[in-house]
């Protein structure tokens, strides 16, 4: 470490107390927590109550999901309600360190311990905590972060960053540390950080009710929805359809649209130049073809796409847009979904690709001018339906149980139409989905049931305001969904 930097980690600890609440308030309003705050408090109470399995967590993510406001907001915790004093708590960003030299976390640490603890790592005798932003930019972040576990039980770590940190992970490092991916907003999680906290029991009676069938407490859902709504101050109307449009992300509720449009493709711009470099074989050739891949996304209509048609599309190596595809995947830009179909036929079969936000589609789409030329009614179907299979997604991701995600791929007639999704948790009969704006008849939502001998089917539509049951097909309208 230089000169300039050990400036800085000193003035790190120095300062960090004195700048949480400009870093955790917008006019004087204290910022909510997510839910993400309380799985990272519970790890931090584990380590002080002397559990030290899991004290290095790994926080990756999409920029400007809320990462940083989670690293002050940990601090915060730890200084005033377990009154851990300001020298055992070190915050600093790689960002910052390599701005002024190579990001080196262990030396930082070493210098650390030996500057505010008179010790070495491995002699270190109270607990610390190390909170790291843009770890990535350190590329042998997790190798030291492994050194640093296994030379002291005493350190407690979280190091949040771009989602580059899952595209250089280290396999040593996999078996130590602890992986908490950072999503988007859903629409509740949106509500809560605007709004105000409420408590979600909503989400487990919607399960409940999509995949037991329970049906009898739909009406206490809807009650559960409007009561939550009522003691909102100063609740916007249109915040659902602003959500799909410009959602997902914490810094939206202080910005207008047009600076929303502005920070998201530039997110993107930044995924692609740069946390995409952490990737061997990386140039500009395949930062085009990436620019060119999500643009197509943001503007096609919901379906399959083979790596052959992008392709011939873009006059690319099918190689060369396979690695490509699965970057951005990584990357947490979007994601796939396979044909509901046997395990040997499904790796035949093209994927179909969604963003992990609709506002991604949106502001993409947007930047293109291709959004604002389209049929409205048919263009919030296509938000509405990248939301309900990032839903799904995330259910899968962050649920102990399996919930996989499938397109309908049976065969049909000219005439006929498959559903959009099926859904299948566990080993248990599937579920058929169908996502609309605006009418539309039940044929296809009913062929499905009988083809898959499905207990019922799902239907989420803006055409009713309320669960509405009809035999085995369930209708809700999209905003009770969103609480999932």
């Amino acid at each position: 470490m230089n000169e300039i930097q050990k400036t800085y980690i000193r003035n790190q600890i120095l300062t960090m107390p004195m700048r949480l609440d400009p870093e955790l308030t917008h006019k004087n309003k204290k910022f909510n927590k997510r839910s993400d705050y309380d799985n990272i408090i519970r790890y931090v109470d584990n380590f002080l109550d002397e559990e030290n399995i899991n004290r290095f967590l790994v926080l990756p993510g999409l920029r400007d999901v809320g990462k940083t406001t989670l690293l002050f907001q940990a601090y915060e915790y730890l200084l005033k309600e377990k009154n851990i004093s300001s020298q055992n708590i070190l915050y600093f960003s790689c960002d910052q360190l390599k701005r002024t030299g190579d990001a080196d976390i262990f030396d930082v640490v070493n210098y650390y311990c030996e500057t505010f603890h008179n010790s070495i790592i491995e002699t270190l005798s109270q607990p610390v905590f190390i909170l790291i932003d843009e770890a990535q930019y350190d590329k042998k972040w997790a190798f030291n972060g492994k050194l640093i576990f296994d030379a002291s039980k005493n350190i407690f770590m979280i190091f949040s960053g771009s989602s580059a940190l899952k595209l250089s992970n280290n396999p040593d490092a996999a078996r130590r540390l602890l992986n908490i991916p950072i999503y988007p907003l859903t629409y509740s999680q949106h509500l809560k950080l605007k709004y105000g906290n409420f408590k979600n029991d909503i989400s487990d009676s919607i399960i409940q009710m999509i995949f037991n069938g329970q049906t009898d407490n739909s009406a206490e859902i809807e009650r559960q929805i409007m009561y939550i709504y009522s003691n909102f101050n100063n609740f916007n109307v249109s915040e659902w359809k602003n959500f799909l449009q410009y959602g997902g992300f914490p810094s939206s509720f202080y910005q207008d649209n047009h600076e929303i449009t502005k920070k998201i493709v530039n997110m993107v711009e930044k995924v692609v130049t740069t946390d995409m470099n952490n990737i061997e074989g990386i140039n500009t050739n395949t930062h085009d073809l990436a620019f060119q891949i999500l643009n197509y996304f943001a503007f096609q209509n919901p379906g399959e796409v083979s790596i052959g048609s992008l392709s011939n599309l873009f006059d690319a190596k099918k190689p060369l847009v396979t690695k490509v595809l699965n970057i951005l995947e990584k990357t947490q830009l979007i994601f796939h979904i396979e044909a509901f179909t046997s395990s040997i036929k499904r790796t035949t079969k093209p994927h179909e690709y969604f963003f992990a936000t609709p506002s991604i589609k949106h502001n993409l789409a947007l930047n293109m001018g291709t959004a604002v030329l389209e049929d409205q009614t048919a263009y919030f179907g296509k938000l509405l339906e990248n939301y309900v299979a990032s839903s799904l997604n995330n259910l899968d991701n962050q649920s102990s149980i399996s919930y996989k995600t499938y397109y309908d791929d049976s065969k049909k007639k000219s005439s006929d139409k498959n559903v959009d999704f099926i859904v299948q948790r566990g080993l248990e009969k599937p579920i058929p989905f169908e996502v609309s704006c605006g009418n539309k008849n039940k044929s296809q939502i009913k062929r499905a049931i009988k083809k898959y001998n499905s207990p019922q089917g799902v239907i989420i539509s803006n055409t009713t305001s309320d669960i509405v049951i009809n035999d085995n097909i369930i209708c809700i309208p999209p905003e009770i969904f969103a609480f999932l």
